[in-house]
This record gives structure tokens, sequence and C-alpha cells, in this order.
């Protein structure tokens, strides 16, 4: 993203309470910060805007529908939403008992798959969901927190972590027999950092000894690494004793600086009312040299602690897709028309005026104002010559449909299980499951445990959650090759038992759905440094940090998306694909709000200009 320039002022739109949910706009520059409200009698919009005006949305997805509330709520736009499925959220899609949806792989252009929702219901009042989209919240996702608060959408916790869940390598980590063994997440956890703080404790007598070593180049070398600790030691009063007081804690180890074990990884034994803690019931230590064979770190075991992720996440009540209903009545409310099954075939141009035809109905529908929600690679084959006017926005359009890389696949599995194999398990000093996610070296990748209704017998497990080469493969398979795959990397985690009561499978692969042909877009696909395929995750970030941040060039990946986010004379592109945070709900209603300050020429308002564009495997697969 664009660093902070006098130049270019970053600007960007968020609802806000405090004026009874109107519209705030933050303008950010090297030298100024103000907000401009919309105050009694001071107006950043003309009271008249959209008066005996029509504005089409093209898509009912996040985006979609958020653009068509603003314009409702604070505009006279008429706005008609087209939406070429059966129902409404785009990716936001939850499943429950009944509900089905249809799978037409690129691949197989002649085969479609169609899966129902088959889950028992337990309680009438809490029906069992699948999030097959998005799952979860973050606390730092305010755009889209505002609208569940402004909506009335009940929120409730959602577990990133538990120090319970369960970590699978498939190799280094072995039972008593000798079979592959899941770690306790809280092992790996804790037992690292007693390791550390060991070999730091003894670091103020390593750096004497190596001041008097004959090879001051190695000192030299080694004294610039460190550089911080020493200028500590020496300027802290009894610096040495604090670092070791500090380590003692940090690591749990004893007063000689020695790692035994710790009871931060847990218990053979449980404590219970008469033995709290006792000493030989701790878990015993696991080997270093295991720990560090088994690359445990490449499992993403550390993303709990990335920024998208970090507590508190949050999950609406009763399922994701609460947030697009409430939407779509608040939309229906103002005056709003979606027309569902409505797939859009042209979009055409005539003036200041757009045409959109539709399956739905012979004669096209006819606005000032057109707001394009679908993903941008399904544009092609709909947009008719003439349609844009500004020749910058129409090459860089043409740029990326040129891309077949841009939107990448990912592929879930939903399962239905008995909670009591990991939220009461038979061995009684094993802590039970409530939330979170365990993470394994089958294709599988993750493992997700509901963070809602505890207390049911029945529960909904994420499966998989698998992207890039592991979900480009799945999605060649037909559902039923998956869900057996995924039961195989269930008995890795959990043992055969589990794995052959799970229930009620289903699975989706993004990739196959054809209204969306993938789960988010990758930018970085567009720019010639970083496009080719055999590029790893660790090649494209040392590309990027070696590429310069200036001006982005005519034709590069972020003088593509600049370009697309300003428009074309009423034709605007929104989506989480048009936004910083590709792959996030919250990028969808920021770039929502960017399309609304554009298109109502609101006074002020400049959109935010990015250097570089977002990569997307960084903020959403949290390599």
């Amino acid at each position: 993203m664009a660093k902070k320039s006098s130049k270019q002022p970053l600007t960007f739109l968020r609802k806000s309470d405090q004026n009874g949910g109107e519209l705030e706009m933050l303008t950010t520059s090297a030298n100024r910060k103000r907000i401009l409200k919309r105050n009694s009698g001071h107006s950043l919009i003309s009271k008249s805007l959209g008066r005996g005006k029509h504005a089409v949305v093209l898509g009912a997805g996040i985006a979609g529908l958020s653009i068509a509330y603003e314009l409702l709520k604070h505009t006279n736009y008429a706005v008609t939403i087209l939406e070429a499925n059966n129902r409404i959220g785009g990716r936001s899609l939850t499943v429950r008992p009944g509900d089905s949806f249809t799978e037409n792989p690129k691949n197989h252009p002649k085969t479609s798959y169609k899966q129902t929702c088959k889950f028992t219901v337990e309680d009438l009042y809490n029906q069992p969901y699948l999030n097959c989209g998005p799952g979860r919240i973050p606390s730092a996702h305010r755009d889209v927190l505002n609208y569940c608060k402004t909506l009335g959408v009940e929120l409730e916790i959602y577990v990133m972590q538990s120090r319970s869940n369960v970590v699978y390598d498939g190799d280094k980590f072995k039972d008593k027999k000798g079979k592959p063994d899941p770690v306790v997440n809280r092992r790996l956890a804790n037992d690292p950092r007693g390791y550390f703080s060991q070999f730091l404790y003894k670091m103020p007598e390593l750096l004497k000894a190596l001041e008097n070593d004959p090879d001051k180049k190695k000192y030299k070398d080694f004294i610039t690494s460190v550089k911080p600790l020493i200028k500590a030691l020496s300027e802290v009063d009894d610096g040495d004793e604090k670092l070791k007081a500090w380590l003692t804690k940090f690591g749990d180890i004893n007063k000689e600086g020695v790692f035994d074990k710790t009871s931060r990884s847990g218990y053979t034994e449980l404590p219970g009312k008469t033995m709290l803690g006792e000493d030989e019931n701790i878990m015993p230590k696991l080997d270093f040299s295991q720990m560090l064979d088994s690359e445990f770190w490449d499992l993403r075991f550390y993303q709990p602690d990335d920024f998208p992720w970090q507590q508190t996440s949050f999950q609406p009540k009763g399922g994701m897709d609460m947030i697009v209903k409430a939407l779509a009545i608040e939309v229906e409310k103002l005056g709003g028309n979606i027309i569902l099954n409505a797939a859009v075939s042209k979009i055409e141009r005539e003036g200041k005026k757009y045409f959109v035809t539709h399956e739905n109905d012979k004669n096209p529908v006819e606005a000032d104002l057109c707001f394009s929600n679908m993903p941008i690679p399904l544009l092609k084959g709909k947009i008719t010559k003439g349609l844009f006017k500004d020749e910058m926005f129409a090459h860089a359009l043409e740029i990326v449909l040129r891309e077949k890389d841009f939107l990448q696949p990912t592929v879930k599995v939903g399962w239905q299980s008995k909670r009591k194999y990991w939220q009461d398990p038979e061995d009684k000093n094993t802590v039970p499951i409530f939330g979170g996610i365990s993470w394994t070296n089958h294709p599988m990748t993750q493992m997700w445990y509901p963070s809602n209704d505890y207390h049911q017998n029945l529960g909904i497990l994420t499966g998989t959650y698998n992207f890039g080469d592991n979900a480009t493969a799945w999605g060649k398979e037909d559902p039923q090759w998956r869900l057996d795959e995924a039961r195989k990397g269930a008995e890795e985690l959990h043992g055969e038992e589990f794995a052959n009561q799970l229930d009620h499978g289903l699975t989706v692969a993004w990739q196959n759905i054809k209204t969306q042909r993938g789960g988010w877009v990758d930018w970085t696909k567009v720019d010639e440094k970083t496009k080719d395929p055999s590029l790893s995750y660790h090649d494209i970030i040392h590309i990027r940090k070696q590429m310069e941040l200036g001006e982005p060039e005519h034709g590069s990946a972020a003088w593509c998306f600049n370009e697309l986010q300003k428009g074309d004379n009423g034709f605007y592109i929104v989506g989480d694909q048009l936004s910083s945070l590709p792959g996030w709900q919250e990028g969808a209603i920021t770039s929502a709000l960017v399309a609304f300050g554009l298109a109502t020429k609101m006074k002020g308002f400049m959109p935010p200009k990015l250097r570089q564009v977002p990569f997307t495997a960084q903020l959403v697969e949290g390599r």
C-alpha cells in the first residue's frame, strides 16, 4: 500500500455512529488530519443528487449490496441489483439443511456437481451451518464491524487459536510405537521459548568471551547482530541480571538458566482438586532436534500471531451471511430492487446511459450509473464496443483481463461430527478443544473447530481449507474424491474412529463456481516481475521488497489498480478485488465506499492510490 505523501493525500470513507450512522470522511496527509462530518446544515453531497436517476449494480455480493445501501440512504438514486444466482451474498455463502449449490468445473464444461446440505438439526433455534466463504471478522476490520453495529447483526467470538489444537507433520513426531503422532499446540508454543531462553541466558558471558577472541572480524559481525542487546545491557542498571530475570519468566527456566520442562506445555495427568501442578505430571519437553527437523513453523503455526488474524476475531451469530441478509433487508426497505437469477449477458452504453441485458428479462435495464461487483475476468464477453470513454481505464482493464491466473483457487470441506471427539475426549488427561484451528502437512491444510453452540452434541467442522497447488489439484476432482481425501487427513489428526463418524460432508471449490471462478484475486500475477507461476511465495516477497515504490509505471499492476479504481464516467468496479484487502469482506465494503465517494463527487474526496499492489497470498493464505 502507498505510504503517506504530501503530494498524494490518502482518503477513505467510514460509517460512524457518532452522527446516527451518517457517512464520515477521513482525509489524511503528511501535515494534516481532519474529519469531515455530515452535520446539521452541512452536507458533503448535494441534497438533490440522483433525483429522477437510476443506478444498476451487477452482483449482490457484499460490495454490491453496500454500494446500493449507501446510494439509497444518502442520495435520491433509484437502485436495481442484478444477481446471477438464486441467492444473494456472492462468496458469502452459508449453507444450512436443505440449501444447495452447484459447481461447473472449467476443465469439464459438460459436468456439474450439485450438493445439498443434509446436516442433522439438533436445535430448531440454532440451525447448523457451514460458512463456505468468509468465516471470521478480524477486530481491525472496522468497516465490517461498523456495518454489523449499524445493521444490528449480532456477533460472537471466533476462536482463531486454542493451545489445545494439534499440529501434524506426518514424520518427525511419533508415538511410542513409531507411528506419526499429532503434537498439541501448547507444547510447540512453549517448549521453544524455554530452549531459546536457556540459550540466551548465557549471552552476557558469551559476549565477554567473544570480545577476547583474537578473530576480531568474527566478534564484529556478531556484535552487529546483537547491538540492541549490548546497548541495553550497558545502559540499564544491572542489565545482565534483568535480562536473566526476564528470560526466567519468558521461558520458564530455572535460576541457573536451564530449561527442564514447563507446565505451560501441559500435563501427562491433568491437575485435579488435590494435586494442582504436581511436578512429575508436567509434560516432558520436546526434543529440540525433533522440533527443528519438523519445520512445524511452515505449517502456518504462527499465523494467529500475524496481524490479520490476531485476536479478537468475530463471527455473526447464525452464520456469516447474516451480514448480507441484513444489508439486503435495508436495501429493500429503502426502495431498492434486487432481481435474482438475472445473469448479465451484455453491458452497453449510449451517450450517458447504460443498458444492461440480463437473462431474467429481454428488455435491458437503463441506468445513469453502473457498478460492477462481478469478478473482473467475468466481464469478458459482456463488454460491448464503446462502453468505456476513458482510454486509460479501458487499457488497464484489458491488461487485467489477459491474466489467466488473476483469480486464485481455494477449496473448503465441511463435516457434521459428534463434538465428544474434541470437546469431551475419552482420555480424561486430554484437554478438550473449544474452537481454534489444527494444522497439518496433509493437503487439507487445516481443520477449524466450531466457535459456537458448545453445549450441542453435534458440531460443524471446516475439514479443509486449502489454496494454491493443493486447491488446484482438489478442484479438478469430483466432490466425493475431495471428501475422501479430507477424511484421510482427519484420520491423521484425530484417529480412525473420529474420521469414520464424520457425516454429511460438503465441499466447494470456488474456481468451479461459474459466477466466481476463484476465491480471491492476486494482483501480483499482473506485474511482469512477479507473474511467473514458478515463483514461490518467498521469491515474490523478495522481488517485491526490491521493487521501487515510486509513481507506478504505465501498465504496471499498481497503475492498473489505480486506473480501474477511478472508474469511467459513471461505470465503477467494486469488490474486494479492487481494494488493498482482497479476499476479505472489509476490502469489499471499503471498495464500495470509495466508489460511492467518486460517483457522488463528494466534496474533498480522493481515492487512495497504491504504489504497490496487495499480495493476497500474504493477506489471505498467511504463509
